[in-house]
Formats: structure tokens, sequence, C-alpha cells
């Protein structure tokens, strides 16, 4: 694989507090590391949840770095790819990792096709003279970094991880719980890509009736033994192998559910006055 110097002639990240973003995830900093890295993303994924809410209660999500990190940070909420990958691209950049972001494409599970290009957006990072894929915004992910290595098995804490390619010459991230059967997560290219490109996506994903964003309230997160995760429909708990659902009858329910699993409450998801 061809060895990249990804800082060359590349514009700078939006500047971010970031001893405020490692103490939302209860980090220090260290030195860019593998380590190090694995870590963050853990970290990230057992800290800040994947949301959808500002799309059902009235919020437009703008893809403004000061906006995304005043949400995440300091008000202690969570959001999509667009938010939460672009937010850690830039935690990584000023923590010293050689990383952008990249375009992936997801699988429609109902369909059996992968969405529009900047379907979705995750990270990719050079480091040990190796690229690997970075990804806090997706809501069933990887928790670990994944070496862009074709046909090669990985696990990270709890699943197998393998990355294909198609017929055009396209990545294709696949999982599997035992590697008997491996499932298409998404289609994606380690073509770097602009945030400005991610705009027409984003606004589709927050208003189209086609878009799996607008169908219902969502809200995911890991923790050490598993997963959490509330729609408007069902809370489903998942701990060492097992799981646990319960049907959410109204928006009171939800309500309740969403502060005592995730600690965000009403008041937090009303619009900002701006």
């Amino acid at each position: 694989m061809k060895k990249l110097n990804f800082f060359q002639n590349r514009p700078k990240a939006s500047k971010i507090d970031v001893a405020s973003y490692l103490k939302r995830i209860d980090l220090k900093q260290a030195e860019p590391s593998f380590k190090y890295l694995k870590a963050l993303q853990k970290a990230h994924l057992t800290s800040i949840p994947f949301e959808n809410l500002d799309i059902h209660y009235g919020s437009k999500i703008i893809l403004d770095y000061k906006r995304i990190y005043e949400k995440i940070v300091f008000q202690k909420r969570g959001g999509f790819c667009y938010e939460l990958n672009g937010l850690f691209y830039h935690l990584l950049y000023h923590l010293g990792f050689d990383c952008y972001i990249i375009s992936a494409q997801v699988m429609n599970e109902r369909t059996e096709k992968f969405g529009k290009p900047f379907d979705h957006m995750a990270i990719v990072v050079a480091l040990d003279e190796e690229l690997w894929i970075v990804d806090v915004g997706f809501g069933d992910g990887p928790i670990s970094p994944l070496k862009i290595q074709v046909g090669v098995v990985q696990m990270d804490y709890t699943r197998y991880w393998r990355i294909d390619t198609d017929p055009d010459e396209n990545l294709i991230l696949r999982v599997s719980n035992d590697t008997s059967y491996f499932k298409s997560k998404y289609l994606f290219t380690t073509e770097e890509k602009q945030l400005i490109q991610f705009m027409e996506m984003c606004e589709y994903h927050q208003t189209s009736v086609d878009s799996p964003f607008t169908q219902k309230k969502l809200i995911s997160q890991h923790t050490n033994n598993g997963r959490v995760t509330l729609s408007d429909r069902t809370l489903k708990i998942t701990s060492l192998g097992e799981t646990h659902e319960e049907d959410i009858m109204h928006e009171d329910e939800f309500l309740s559910k969403l502060d005592h699993h995730f600690g965000i409450s009403y008041k937090q998801l009303l619009p900002k006055k701006t």
C-alpha cells in the first residue's frame, strides 16, 4: 500500500478545545499510537451516543463544527455520522493523528442495495505505515479501528470484520458474529472528501421520507458489557450476550427511558434560540 503524508498541503482542521472533548469521553491526552487510537474510539462510543433526535424535535442539523462541538461536548448530546465522525476527525487531527474524512454508502437491508454517495461519513487514519478505518458514527459499527486490508478477518471486542472489494474495486465493510456469514455494512473508498460535499446528504437525511432517520426516533450507545438502544417503539438492552426488550407505549415513556439510560432530558431536546 502506498505510503502517504496526509498533513502535506492539507488545510488545518477547525480549532477545538481538546481538553474539554477528552474530558467528555473520560480520557487523558497521549502521544499518537494505535493503542491510543483504539482507546479513543472505544471511549467515544461508550460516552457519546449515536442519535437522530434533533430531526424529530425540530432542531436543524447544520455542519458547523462550533455548533456540533457545543451540542456534543457541552450539552452532552450525541449525533449522527456527519456530526460524530466529523467532530472526532477534528479531535484526532489536533491530537496529532494523520487523518481525513471519507464517504461511504450504507447497505439498505430491505432493498439489499447500497445508498447514495455521501450517505455516511467515516475517517481514515494513516498510522504505522498502514491505513485504518475509524468510525464512531455508525449505529452498529466496529468498536476498534480496522486495518484497510482486503480479505483479512479482523476482530474488535465482540465481532468479526472483513473488508472485501466489488468488481469496481470499491471497498466493502462486512461483519459476522462467527465468521460463517459476513453481512455487508457499507461500501467506501479511501479517497479524501471535504465537509461541504456531505451537506446535500445531510439535508436529505433530515427531510426525506425515504431517509431511515425520519422514520423513527433512535438513540444507541455502547456500554462496557453491550449496548443500549432506544426508539419510540422499543428499548433494547444487550449485556454479556443476553438481550432484554421492552415496548415503548407513548412519548412520556420514551422521554423517561431517554433520561434514565442516556441522561438526556426533554429540555435538552428543545430547539436552541439563535
